[in-house]
Formats: C-alpha cells, sequence, structure tokens
C-alpha cells in the first residue's frame, strides 16, 4: 500500500465527519474516527520501522560469515540442548592443563566467559577480577570442579557479566590483563596475546548475534502488527 492510500485512511474519518457540517458527530463517531486515525498512523509506522529492521538486518549478515570461520561449533548431543561457537584459539583439548580464560556464544545467543583453573589444591573460584593497571572488571559466577592428573575448577559467568568482560577485554586488548580467580585461595594468570584476540572476537560475535535477533524479533512484531491492522480493515 502507498503513502497516499495511507494517508486516505487517516484522514477519511474526519472529512466524512465534516461533509455534514449541519449535523454534529456524535461522541461514538468522534472516538471512532480518531481510533482509526491512532490505527492508521501506527500501521505507517511498523511499515518504517519494518522497512528500517529489515535494511539493518541485510547489513548485518553478511559480517557473520567471515567471523566464523574463526569459530567452531560444539555440542553434546547427550546432555547439551543448545550447542555453542568457540574460538578455535580457544579450544579446551589444547589447553587443559593451564589457567585460561575461555568464552563461547551458544546457538540461543547466550554468552559465557569461563575461568578454567587448572593445579595440585583445589582454590574453590566464586569470582574473578580482570585488571589493567587502575581498571577492573569483576563477576561472580557458578563453579564446577574435578580430578585428572589434577585439579581442574571451571568458574561459569553468564549473561551481561560475561558481556562486560568481554568488553573490557576487547577495550584494553593492547594492554596486560591480568586475570585474578578467588575463593578459598587465588590463583593469579595473565591473558596471552592470541587469548585477547580470541576474546575480543568473541565479543564482536556475541554483539553482532544480539543484534541480528534484536532485529529479527522486530521485525516479527511489525509484521504481526501490519497484518493485524489489515486483517481489522480488510486490506489486501
Amino acid at each position: 500500500m502507498n503513502i497516499q492510500k495511507l494517508l486516505i485512511l487517516v484522514f477519511l474519518p474526519a472529512l466524512v465527519l465534516c461533509t455534514s457540517c449541519h449535523k454534529r458527530p456524535s461522541k461514538v463517531e468522534q472516538m471512532r474516527a480518531e481510533k482509526n486515525e491512532r490505527d492508521s498512523l501506527a500501521y505507517i509506522q511498523a511499515g518504517q520501522t519494518l522497512h528500517y529492521a529489515d535494511s539493518l538486518l541485510q547489513t548485518l549478515m553478511p559480517e557473520v560469515e567471515p567471523l566464523m570461520k574463526s569459530f567452531r561449533y560444539e555440542k553434546n548431543e547427550s546432555y547439551e540442548d543448545h550447542g555453542h561457537y568457540v574460538h578455535k584459539l580457544l579450544a579446551t583439548s589444547s589447553n587443559s592443563q593451564r589457567c585460561f580464560l575461555q568464552a563461547y556464544v551458544s546457538d540461543d545467543r547466550q554468552t559465557a566467559v569461563q575461568s578454567y583453573f587448572y593445579g595440585s589444591a583445589a582454590i574453590h573460584q566464586h569470582y574473578i577480577n580482570l585488571s589493567v593497571n587502575d581498571l577492573y572488571v569483576e563477576a561472580e559466577g557458578q563453579n564446577h570442579s574435578f580430578e585428572v592428573e589434577g585439579v581442574h575448577e571451571i568458574l561459569s559467568v553468564i549473561g551481561d557479566d560475561a558481556i562486560n568482560i568481554l568488553r573490557f577485554i576487547e577495550s584494553n586488548q593492547d594492554q596486560r590483563i591480568k586475570v585474578t580467580a578467588k575463593g578459598d585461595r587465588k590463583a593469579v594468570y595473565y591473558l596471552t596475546a592470541d587469548e585477547k584476540k580470541a576474546l575480543s572476537e568473541t565479543y564482536q560475535l556475541a554483539r553482532l548475534m544480539a543484534d541480528i535477533a534484536e532485529m529479527e524479533h522486530t521485525i516479527r512484531l511489525c509484521n504481526l502488527r501490519i497484518e493485524k491492522y489489515r486483517q481489522k480493515h480488510h486490506i489486501q
């Protein structure tokens, strides 16, 4: 539907009410006209928002494929409902006997940061602190531990806290970033250049997937609003 037809839908009720100047419109007629005008304006706005969201989505989608080349998809079908994308430089198999920071974005767009601790005795880590000089970010998480040729602990931080950590790394990737895992005791380690690169790219992927999800949600809502209006007013 072009803009001229939409404007007619918006202002037609008011024109109808004014065709007979000797007859004052009733309260019900006025309310009906005002409601139709609001509906028509909402319909136009939904169409404009739909166009904007679709245009932005078309610019975001091509950015996914080149970024995905640095990640691999992992999923254990026996106990995981969702798989996740892990940077190839942060593979667990390559870092099984050292302290390091890993991050992933799941296929339901959940972001997580995991602090891996390895040592001879447990520290029972329950939060981590990342710092660059006087700047720092920290977050609590859930810890899981097991013993295989030493003590392994995995502290998981999810959601906004994980995003904040990755944003901090991305903003300070040219600096020396200190990681302190804290619990009954503490462990300190520093991110390598490859780790900072991989974690920064994980942040980029997380933000990109979040933006795509937001645009897809907006498009669904706009289509629902437009279809509802069309059905109500019998518009083809």
